[in-house]
């Protein structure tokens, strides 16, 4: 529609019916100055006769045992933008830096593999420019003993408390929908999904389970893994009833619409979102209002900008979800490491990242740093931010529903109350961090001891009456928690008063990053032994501009 049509039909318009932008939804975005591309579109020969000398630099990414890893992206910040590459077959990429005055300067270096492997981020490295540099990965099972074998829970279902849970709570019966960039049904944990709709491609009912960009598997194995034995990873509703709809890449406001009115239609109870704009739309809030009408629980990822919280998070009808992390829980070289905010770890090693978005809409938080799930092409990957805690509520969201007694008797009906009623006990599972409720909400919502009260409701009847109250919900109990452990020379030592002070500049980065013979030694300076800050200005995860 051209700009005149719509400016008619907006002028128009009466007031129920919202005429508006069609924004594109991000599953996270780059931070990179709108204005530096105006001025070059306003004045395309301004610094045409000006040339930025390139050099190349070659690296190879390799495991512990010298095999190349493919597919890895890797991104290298220098003077101007960042590049960016993917190691080819040999685990190879050549990538052009432009030099400065006083020489090619390198900022950071950063390697994501596409799965089995954890990233490494180094800032300021040394790298050679006449031989191919050489970096080592840790795969997960170095790093998290065993893994997958015998690691049915990540550490975030951990901190939750989903471990302490019986295995017969699965959220059986609850219908869960992921609005998502599709979900990848030929993982081993997830070949039990069975429905979805590619809303990008003419509402096809199979391409949902081509999932190119990875997020949606991954928050799909939160949710609803569904591990063979004691393996990773098991999500918290296992046997719910799960609905993909595919709207990434490409999706756009009236793509959620579109997914949302699904969800409607075929009475969805709970849905995930790890998705936002920094636009607002009437549109998309008229369809979540009439959602929520219909009993559908909507769990927003609050965004990684460290801004003001993101669009539909900041919707009052919906549950907006900050993240937390925990040290130990990742290596000391990844890029995870970078998002501790120092100040704010406490004394059991919970620290803000500094990706999360804020504001008074934040409703709860849960684990987003560091998470493990499953990615497409049967493996596991790591990954951080809102996205990642989001889930992770959407999960306990189906469990409460599926086997709490407010939802058989009171509750029961499919209405705005009902889903006040979730949020208000989701709220009331949490205790007091400390951490400021403008990046945590309430706090995070644990399981322990949840499950005397679901046993309760087995014995209810339909007509019984149950409200919200202290005595119907045990409340947060002392967490038993043990996550993920990695090993010594990856991890922390454990949270300090003073936690800088737990980084050792060059402790073990030697013999992980090394140059091939006869080049000469890469890698081996680091200025400051660790960056605290996020990657560029002040965002988000480099190695998904688009995560939320």
């Amino acid at each position: 529609m051209d700009v005149d049509a719509a400016a008619t039909l907006y002028q128009t318009a009466p007031p129920n019916v919202a005429v508006e932008l069609d924004s594109l939804l991000s599953y996270g975005q780059a931070n990179f100055s709108p204005s530096f591309t105006a001025i070059f579109a306003q004045q395309p020969g301004l610094l045409r006769e000006y040339h930025a000398k390139a050099q190349q630099v070659r690296l190879r990414v390799v495991g512990s045992k010298g095999e190349p890893i493919r597919d890895a992206q890797v991104i290298v910040e220098s003077a101007g933008f960042p590049q960016e590459g993917v190691t080819n077959n040999k685990g190879e990429v050549a990538l052009n830096i432009f030099a400065q005055s006083g020489g090619a300067q390198i900022k950071s270096l950063l390697i994501r593999p596409a799965k089995d492997f954890w990233n490494k981020y180094i800032r300021c490295p040394s790298l050679s420019l006449t031989g191919v540099n050489l970096v080592k990965l840790h795969s997960l099972s170095e790093a998290i003993p065993s893994f997958p074998n015998n690691t049915p829970y990540g550490w975030g279902q951990k901190f939750m408390g989903l471990d302490q849970l019986p295995d017969e709570y699965t959220g059986k019966g609850i219908k869960i929908a992921i609005i998502d960039s599709g979900a990848d049904n030929q993982h081993p944990i997830l070949s039990h999904l069975k429905n979805g709709i590619d809303v990008t491609n003419n509402y096809d009912i199979k391409s949902w389970a081509e999932d190119i960009v990875g997020h949606g598997t991954h928050c799909a194995g939160i949710i609803a893994g569904q591990p063979s034995g004691t393996d990773a990873i098991r999500g918290f509703a296992p046997e719910a009833e799960i609905y993909v709809f595919k709207v990434f890449p490409g999706g756009q406001f009236s793509s959620l619409i579109d997914a949302l009115a699904h969800c409607i239609e075929i009475g969805v109870d709970v849905v995930n979102m790890s998705l936002g704009s920094s636009d607002s739309s009437d549109a998309v809030e008229q369809q979540i209002e009439d959602a929520v009408q219909h009993g559908i629980a909507c769990i927003v990822a609050a965004g990684n900008s460290g801004g003001p919280v993101q669009y539909p998070a900041r919707s009052p009808n919906v549950m907006a979800v900050g993240a937390i992390g925990m040290l130990n829980e990742f290596p000391r070289d990844s890029w995870d490491a970078q998002t501790v905010i120092a100040s704010t770890v406490t004394a059991d090693g919970v620290f803000l990242p500094t990706f999360g978005c804020n504001g008074p809409e934040i409703s709860v938080a849960a684990p987003g740093v560091g998470i493990v799930s499953a990615v497409p092409d049967k493996g596991f990957d790591v990954q951080s931010g809102t996205s990642m805690a989001a889930p992770h509520i959407t999960g306990l969201a189906a469990l409460l529903l599926a086997h709490h007694p407010l939802f058989k008797a009171s509750l029961r009906q499919r209405d705005a109350a009902r889903i006040t009623g979730l949020f208000q006990l989701i709220r009331s599972l949490t205790s007091p961090m400390n951490l400021g409720a403008e990046r945590i909400g309430a706090g995070v919502p644990k399981l322990f001891g949840v499950d005397t009260v679901f046993e309760s409701a087995k014995e209810m009847t339909a007509g019984e009456n149950v409200g919200v109250s202290a005595a119907q919900t045990t409340g947060p109990q002392a967490s038993p928690y043990t996550g993920f452990t990695v090993t010594p020379m990856q991890g922390f030592s454990g949270a300090a008063t003073n936690w800088s002070g737990q980084f050792v500049p060059n402790a073990y980065y030697g013999a992980d990053v090394r140059a091939m013979p006869p080049q000469q030694p890469v890698m081996g300076t680091f200025p400051d032994g660790f960056a605290f800050g996020p990657y560029g200005a002040p965002f988000v995860d480099p190695r998904s501009i688009r995560f939320w």
